[in-house]
């Protein structure tokens, strides 16, 4: 029986050491990725840490640029309103300003040339009889 003893001991013995094999190196790979996943954390870390730096340069540039815009716009309408207040002048000052822009002669619109008068226009035509004037009636 002490043999048969032994010999269980020895087997138990063994699988003992191979699990305590089994388990070092269990320990071993998850330590590798402990390591692993810290240096993969530190690199996001880094890298949202320069889109955090990139995002508020962008920022205060938009700050200085909206101001700039405001500043222009104010400067724009102050510009319009001095314009707005020259023209009135000038329109209280001249009242030919204040005449509607199509008051001119009846006999400039388009019209009034388009109109068949019915009057004969002499056309001097050069030919072989001498240059004597014909007249023509106008289409």
């Amino acid at each position: 029986m002490e043999k048969g003893k032994n010999v269980e001991v020895k087997t138990n013995e063994e699988d003992l050491r191979m699990k305590l094999r089994r388990l070092r190196q269990e320990i071993q790979e998850s330590r590798e990725r402990r390591i692993e996943v810290e240096i993969a954390t530190a690199v996001a870390r880094a890298a949202n840490a320069a889109l955090d730096e990139e995002l508020a340069t962008k920022m205060a540039r938009y700050a200085i640029m909206n101001e700039e815009t405001v500043a222009m716009r104010k400067e724009h309408d102050v510009f319009n309103n001095d314009i707005s207040t020259r023209l009135q002048k000038i329109r209280e000052k001249c009242s030919f300003f204040n005449q509607e822009a199509n008051n001119g002669p009846e006999d400039t619109h388009l019209r009034a040339t388009e109109e068949d008068t019915g009057e004969e226009l002499s056309i001097g035509l050069l030919s072989r009889d001498g240059g004597k004037k014909r007249t023509r009636k106008s289409p």
